[in-house]
């Protein structure tokens, strides 16, 4: 077998791979890179809110809206090649690992391509769903026409970005995700108050920073992985090519699907929990919305540690290595436990200055505050989920993930209808056993990850 080049995790002793340093290794890029993307969110509306016309911000709201629906909805084209090829890492398989990118590749275009020819299919259904006045609508509808131009590209990087999670090169993950992101900023700012251009600067921007960003990560891939891929054009287009594989990719789309059905539960529940808020007022539909928006930070934060147990538990199960599976396991949920209990404690103590920056309005922020102990207790809470996704992203074990979430969804609909009528602390009751929920019932399922191991003790040198 032809070594492997940068990133050899596969020949690598397994005490090296599960050490604390090289555990906070693979982990802190991530946690570095996903800084950058509320960022982008929060240019996108500052662009459009130093407008006259509040609909340009309306617009823009419900335009990302679609794209977080498609993008998480696609989100298995990065989780299942980090799976795979994590797996095929820990086997040393190079051969393997170049199919997985150039059949992730082809299927995140040809996906990417359906959604711009199907653009009219799209604005009738947003239409459809989502209610506005007509000039946002109008607005929402241009912005999606451009921004869809984009989606080709992005699902692209997702599935480069999982082959580069798969490898553990995660500094070169962060490389990828800060140039995009930044660039998408810098875009916004030179067409917005540059050009002087409105929301169609705002998707233009999120456009070229994709195709750019797609550009210059295939070729530092090329070049970082240029062992790998030698002779990869003729291998490539051969008649036979090994990617070309019915079998591989009705398995790509049988994890993708369980995935994906994962994940509309997971937005089904935080819709639900935002529409019973709305039913309650808009003062409460404001702070639940304003406490959710500090909880997806806390998940940027401790997703490094979840990215971290994917990569690693794939290589476990490649290698076929018990013990280096209930280590990185063991070890990665002591990290993510403790940097869950510092945030806990600065999202606690820092309650009235975030606040402040996140609302101005008086009686939003008295009212967010008098619920702020739910968003201290999150991170504690949840980080177990985040960390079992991991597992079972890296193992491919979708099915047993589908169905853990079913079971935390439909026990989260119990406690909707137990507690949902003691106002926000009842909604923010259920949204927390929900998540604990979560990483308790793929902790039950470990049993399915561990059988993939094989009992036998490799060589431990």
């Amino acid at each position: 077998m032809t070594d492997i080049s940068a990133g050899n995790a596969g020949n690598r002793p397994w005490q090296q791979q599960t050490g604390w340093r090289h555990l906070w290794s693979v982990s802190w890029p991530i946690i570095i890179a996903n800084v950058t993307f509320p960022l982008v969110g929060a240019a996108d509306t500052a662009m459009m809110g130093r407008l006259d016309d509040a609909s340009f911000v309306g617009g823009v709201a419900l335009g990302s809206l679609v794209f977080n629906f498609i993008y998480f909805g696609l989100g298995f084209l990065r989780m299942c090649t980090t799976g795979l090829v994590a797996q095929s890492q820990g086997r040393g398989d190079l051969r393997e690992i170049e199919s997985h990118l150039v059949r992730g590749l082809i299927l995140a275009l040809c996906l990417g391509v359906i959604f711009v020819i199907a653009t009219p299919a799209v604005h009738m259904v947003t239409g459809a769903l989502l209610t506005a006045s007509e000039a946002v609508e109008s607005l929402m509808r241009h912005y999606v026409g451009i921004r869809i131009l984009a989606v080709p590209a992005a699902l692209a990087n997702m599935v480069l970005l999982g082959c580069i999670f798969g490898r553990q090169q995660m500094r070169l993950a962060m490389v990828q995700i800060i140039f995009i992101n930044l660039a998408n900023l810098a875009l916004n700012l030179f067409f917005v108050l540059g050009l002087g251009m409105t929301i169609e600067g705002v998707a233009l921007a999120s456009v070229i920073a994709q195709w750019t960003g797609l550009a210059v990560t295939l070729g530092l891939v090329s070049w970082h992985w240029r062992d790998l891929l030698a002779g990869a054009r003729q291998r490539i287009f051969t008649r036979r090519p090994a990617w070309f594989d019915p079998a591989a990719f009705l398995r790509f789309f049988e994890i993708g699907g369980d995935i994906t059905i994962r994940t509309v539960l997971i937005l089904l529940s935080e819709a639900v929990l935002l529409n019973l808020a709305a039913d309650i007022g808009d003062l409460s539909l404001a702070a639940m919305q304003l406490i959710l928006v500090m909880f997806g930070l806390i998940c940027f934060t401790l997703d490094g540690f979840a990215h971290a147990a994917e990569a690693l538990v794939g290589e476990a199960v490649g290698r076929r290595h018990l013990p280096m599976l209930d280590r990185v396991v063991r070890r990665t949920n002591v990290m993510a436990g403790c940097t869950a209990l510092v945030i806990s404690a600065i999202v606690w103590f820092g309650g009235p200055w975030i606040v402040g920056l996140l609302t101005s309005q008086q009686d939003l922020a008295a009212l967010t505050l008098a619920h702020w102990h739910w968003a201290a207790l999150l991170p504690p809470i949840s980080f177990l989920a985040f960390q079992m996704d991991g597992v079972f992203i890296g193992a491919t074990q979708s099915r047993e993930m589908r169905n853990a979430m079913l079971v935390s969804a439909a026990l989260f609909a119990v406690a909707i209808l137990l507690l949902g009528g003691l106002g926000l602390n009842g909604l923010f009751a259920a949204f927390t056993i929900y998540l604990g929920l979560r990483g308790i019932t793929l902790q039950m399922r470990m049993g399915h990850v561990r059988a993939l191991v094989a009992p036998h003790p490799m060589d431990d040198s």
